[in-house]
């Protein structure tokens, strides 16, 4: 991973991430991608680690990463044991790393799939609003099972 955290987002589509009704469980497992992301979106994590990270069925993580997938948030084409989060919605380094990486002509920008028009206020039976959820409470390292255990609720 890379040593420099990504800071920067665009914060125009994070505004309107609401529109693409995402389920508890994608929303949770985008929220650790995010977290465990190098600057420019890459993120090496199996779905098994996943579902061990958020105590889920691999069953349930791999629906979640196919509406992430439908949505276009993150990729379709990647490699065994990383995904890419949408080049718009990855975190950066700075605007200008931002600026750079999209103009780059190596960098597909693919479509994404939902509203990003008007903003949708989030739902309203979030289990999470007023919670402390951690996405990522190791801060990326890797640590035993018995230390990581996130309150959630699992999405059925």
């Amino acid at each position: 991973m890379s040593s420099t955290i990504p800071g920067f987002h665009n914060p125009q589509l994070f505004e309107v991430l609401p529109n693409a009704c995402l389920s508890a469980t994608a929303r949770d497992i985008f929220d650790v991608l995010t977290a465990r992301q190098e600057p420019g979106g890459l993120v090496h994590i199996r779905q098994q680690e996943l579902a061990e990270r958020l105590g889920l069925s691999q069953s349930a993580v791999s629906r979640a990463i196919s509406q992430l997938r439908d949505k276009g948030i993150i990729s379709e084409r990647q490699r065994k044991g990383t995904l890419l989060i949408h080049p718009l919605l990855a975190g950066y380094e700075s605007l200008a790393h931002m600026t750079n990486h999209l103009k780059a002509p190596d960098t597909h920008v693919w479509p994404i799939n939902f509203p990003v028009g008007d903003i949708r206020p989030p739902r309203v039976r979030d289990g999470r609003t007023g919670t402390d959820f951690d996405p990522d409470p190791d801060g990326g390292e890797d640590v035993t099972l018995e230390d990581v255990q996130p309150s959630l609720r699992l999405a059925g």
